[in-house]
């Protein structure tokens, strides 16, 4: 299935290595520069199906509600409320896969749509570049396996 922004990357850790990177549904700005800040809403946990977080960037803020997490499946789903980006609609999967090989393949893609007038195409870009591949990287450095 093709989704609108999309963005993988093998990385050579297991997934349980990986993990905890991704699943902090607080802890973007440890794996995205442009990301200053993260604060929970309403004194939930970052683990709490329905959490809402609200990032700090450099131009505004993003609120995203936390509709999945499956631990076991080490998967973790998410939907933009409101915020700067021009998306509407916009749920985002975050998933690991182990590989036989001990390493993992990481994918993190979306489906949204945009408001008229908007660059569907150019959002999906800067989505799957600037933020899914580069959080990727990112978590590959941190644990070692880039």
């Amino acid at each position: 299935m093709s989704h609108t922004a999309y963005a993988s990357r093998i990385i050579a850790a297991t997934p349980a290595q990986i993990w905890p990177f991704l699943s902090d549904f607080n802890g973007l700005p440890r794996i995205h520069p442009g990301i200053s800040h993260s604060e929970l809403e309403q004194g939930v946990t970052e683990t709490a199906v329905g959490a809402v977080r609200k990032l700090t960037l450099p131009d505004g803020f993003v609120r995203e509600r936390l509709l999945k997490l499956d631990v076991s499946g080490w998967e973790l789903h998410y939907a933009i409320i409101e915020g700067v980006m021009p998306v509407t609609d916009y749920v985002a999967v975050v998933k690991l896969s182990p590989k036989d090989d001990g390493t993992t393949l990481a994918e993190w893609w979306a489906d949204f749509d945009v408001p008229d007038g908007v660059d569907k195409a150019d959002v999906a870009q800067e989505v799957s570049e600037g933020v899914f591949a580069t959080c990727l990287q990112n978590v590959a450095l941190l644990v070692g396996g880039a």
